[in-house]
């Protein structure tokens, strides 16, 4: 049980960071660590609610607060230290733990008009929009676009294709993206 909540602050800063799937036995000390970590910081209310007396006066509060600091606290560390890392001040004492600049810019989750080279010169415009996507570590990159744009002949924007459903361009095609406001 002791290495519970760091299992679970692993699992849960791999689902807020792309990550390859590793072998848990590796991560055994790391989550055993980050378990001490969590108690050390919880001591004083894991002291207080200890106590027979509690215990017996208030079963359902304490084993609410059993599972807060067992199985919510380190999902919140988790997403607090994901949140704090992707600061820029942060960079300035850690690395930053995003695997790519292709993951670190679309995480940003923002939306863009987009104009992507392909490796054989042509190019291919669209929007970039909420219900676009990109992969993530550690899948090959590959961008899909909500909507396909006819580029004019200066490389500019002209007019939405129509009934476009989108486009998937994968990353074995793609030589630079550029993005626009």
């Amino acid at each position: 049980m002791f290495f519970i909540p760091g299992f679970i602050y692993l699992k849960s800063y791999r689902l807020f960071v792309a990550d390859t799937k590793s072998d848990f036995s590796k991560d055994w000390f790391e989550a055993i660590g980050i378990s001490i970590v969590n108690f050390i910081l919880f001591s004083f209310p894991i002291y207080l609610i200890a106590n027979r007396n509690f215990i017996q006066n208030h079963t359902f509060w304490y084993f609410f607060f059993f599972c807060l600091i067992v199985l919510v606290a380190p999902i919140l560390w988790a997403w607090g230290f994901y949140k704090i890392s992707n600061k820029k001040w942060f960079s300035k004492f850690l690395i930053n733990p995003t695997k790519s600049a292709w993951d670190s810019f679309f995480s940003k989750k923002e939306s863009y008009y987009v104009i992507v080279n392909l490796k054989n010169g042509k190019k291919v415009g669209g929007k970039y929009g909420l219900n676009s996507y990109s992969s993530a570590f550690p899948h090959t990159n590959e961008i899909y676009l909500e909507e396909e744009w006819e580029l004019n002949e200066n490389g500019g924007f002209e007019k939405k294709v129509n009934q476009t459903a989108g486009i998937l361009i994968t990353e074995n095609e793609i030589s630079t993206i550029e993005f626009y406001i």
